[in-house]
């Protein structure tokens, strides 16, 4: 089969927007081949993803785990007619501890072949907000386009590969340090807040919260924090501030849809993927 032949599906999960804008960028970088794209869902079809030759997962790191949403997602997927082979990568604020080893490790038994992975560090949406800012909180990596095509070019080489098993990183020693830390940031649930007289019935928090944290009652918006996942999407794409961790989270940078769109721009230049 001609490569350009070759099906290819991207499946993400994004908080804020930073895996979703570079799972974006793979998208426009393999648009030789037939390929499509998809935001996961707790009601997604899984026998579709046998309509394709190769699979790209993309998810957020969270506290040195994938986000519970892809894991979630990879746990309800059955067992796999017959063997696809796939590439994976994450993005991440700090570190990224084991995530990728632990997510290859899951996705293994589902009949799927990882034949490569890879990590990026993105902005920090957690730190955006709970530390003072700092320049390298709010961009990727530097030299990312460089990072990408190179990544773009092991997708295209192995994109023919039919034996084997999965691939895996080695362990990460640093993790068992970063263990207490994990545990904490994973013990601790954070309050989210309504600012009453700022919010305009939008409706966006609810919409575009996959784990369904926000709705409505009597009127007003209330928040569920026993599923949340802490990716502060809602509090980065309110468009009037509205929902907050404290004061001091107001008048923040925020990383939403406009803050993504500049820095794909940029990255799509880099990589000579924006159309004159």
């Amino acid at each position: 089969m001609e490569k350009e032949k070759y099906k290819i599906l991207i499946l993400y999960h994004s908080g804020a927007g930073s895996t979703k804008t570079v799972a974006e960028i793979y998208h426009k970088a393999l648009s030789h081949f037939d390929v499509d794209i998809h935001s996961i869902s707790v009601k997604y079809e899984y026998q579709q993803l046998l309509q394709y030759d190769f699979l790209i997962f993309a998810f957020p790191t969270y506290h040195c785990d994938p986000s519970s949403s892809m894991m979630e997602f990879v746990r309800n997927m059955p067992v796999l007619d017959r063997p696809i082979s796939a590439f994976a990568f994450t993005t991440y604020g700090l570190f990224s501890g084991n995530t990728m080893r632990e997510f290859i490790k899951r996705i293994s038994s589902k009949n799927i072949v990882v034949r490569g992975y890879t990590g990026y560090r993105a902005p920090a949406t957690d730190g955006a907000l709970l530390l003072p800012p700092i320049q390298w909180m709010f961009r990727y990596e530097r030299k990312i386009a460089l990072k990408i095509k190179k990544d773009i070019r092991k997708i295209q080489d192995r994109i023919n590969y039919n034996e084997g098993k999965s691939v895996y990183p080695r362990f990460k020693l640093y993790a068992i340090l970063n263990f207490p830390n994990k545990i904490l940031g994973k013990a601790y649930k954070h309050n989210l807040y309504v600012v009453t007289e700022r919010c305009v019935d939008c409706g966006k928090c609810m919409d575009q919260c996959s784990r369904k944290c926000w709705e409505k009652e009597k009127g007003y918006l209330r928040y569920h924090k026993k599923n949340c996942e802490y990716c502060f999407r809602c509090i980065h794409h309110c468009p009037k501030e509205a929902i907050v961790l404290s004061a001091k989270t107001q008048g923040k940078p925020k990383c939403n849809e406009g803050f993504y769109a500049d820095l794909k721009k940029n990255i799509c230049k880099e990589m000579n993927l924006l159309k004159e």
